[in-house]
């Protein structure tokens, strides 16, 4: 019997993960499947060791303050893995916990398949080479980030993007359909939340005067989340939803969106948006010496320019932000730009099958795993 570890730290993993588990036990299901995650992965069939995607811990101050609990972690998840020795070890994203891990897996002689590869392109390019040498096999979701991997050798499969198949699953009833739905996506963590949602809440404001009859709604991952933002929200009528977030995406005219996923999301959706992202101090004067792309907006790194307005720390202000959110909510030129791009795009992405594709190959390091 194939036994498989995934380990996911967030919540767009967490999906993605589940998914994949899916597809793992529909191609094989006697194969057992267990490993860090979240509710994604534990309602597809893994046995949850542990919710680490519920505390979606990212940031380079966050990571520090949360130390402790992440090398606790580890060595219990290291210690658990030398006893048990699964078939294969699945890595998703969420380098900075799983590349150490994948380090220390490969010496017990245990197949390690990294899915939804860290961005290698974007910032600490060395890690590329640190993934030649300790990864059996990386599962891609981009398609120019097979080439990086193939040219050192490593074992490499471009998959296509597994939101494709994810948004195609989903059912979407058109509850908040009406002429003029408005999202305010502040992202799934609690800092992001914290960080943004005064911003977007100014700006909706702005729109507000502009569009009097405009319905603002911000999509929530669960209850906790939603409170923080009714809190932040005060008198403003802003609605919220849990777990609703393609409902959202499917009747929105226009979105203010944190930057990660949810970007390609909304472009997917057909959505024209402003992303916003603001850290701490520290972790934006890091990131400035780290970080090595023109874009934050992963729909604006995929077509390879600017096609959505994006504004990152100091910039993110109402003075910047509003006006690009007007011009978009109108029938401008500018907005008829960004859903023409967005159809070039989706055409970039390929085909759905992601997660199936993915489970072959993890499937495959199992059964060489178990052989061992």
């Amino acid at each position: 019997m194939k036994r498989i570890f995934l380990v996911a730290g967030e919540s767009s993993g967490d999906i993605h993960g589940g998914n994949l588990v899916r597809a793992i036990r529909e191609a094989a299901p006697d194969a057992a499947c267990e490993g860090l995650g979240g509710r994604h992965m534990a309602e597809a069939g893994m046995e949850l060791r542990h919710n680490l995607a519920e505390r979606g811990i990212m940031g380079f101050t966050e990571v520090v303050q949360s130390l402790r609990y992440l090398r606790r972690l580890y060595y219990d998840t290291l210690d658990h893995l030398a006893r048990t020795r699964p078939s294969c070890l699945v890595l998703i994203d969420y380098p900075g916990f799983n590349l150490r891990l994948a380090k220390a897996v490969k010496q017990l002689g245990i197949p390690v398949v990294y899915y939804i590869s860290p961005q290698v392109w974007a910032w600490k390019r060395k890690r590329i080479h640190t993934l030649a040498r300790t990864v059996d096999k990386m599962l891609v979701i981009l398609p120019f980030e097979e080439p990086l991997y193939k040219e050192l050798g490593l074992d490499c499969v471009y998959v296509g993007h597994p939101l494709l198949d994810y948004i195609s699953s989903v059912p979407v009833r058109g509850v908040f359909r009406d002429e003029c739905v408005i999202g305010l996506m502040p992202g799934s963590r609690a800092q992001e939340i914290r960080r943004l949602m005064p911003l977007m809440l100014e700006v909706a404001r702005k729109i507000q005067e502009a569009h009097p009859n405009a319905r603002f709604i911000t999509p929530c991952v669960d209850t906790a989340r939603e409170a923080q933002v009714r809190a932040a929200a005060g008198d403003f009528p802003l609605e919220t939803a849990v777990g609703q977030t393609y409902e959202l995406l499917d009747a929105a005219r226009f979105c203010l969106v944190a930057s990660g996923t949810a970007t390609l999301e909304t472009a997917l959706f057909q959505v024209p948006m402003v992303v916003v992202y603001k850290v701490s101090p520290l972790s934006f004067w890091i990131a400035r010496r780290l970080v090595r792309v023109e874009h934050i907006a992963l729909a604006n790194i995929l077509a390879e320019k600017r096609i959505v307005p994006e504004f990152v720390q100091g910039e993110a202000s109402v003075q910047n932000v509003a006006p690009a959110a007007l011009e978009l909510l109108g029938d401008t030129p500018r907005r008829a730009s960004v859903l023409a791009e967005y159809a070039r795009l989706r055409e970039k992405l390929g085909e759905r099958g992601a997660s199936r594709k993915a489970a072959a190959g993890v499937l495959e390091a199992a059964t060489r795993g178990a052989d061992v």
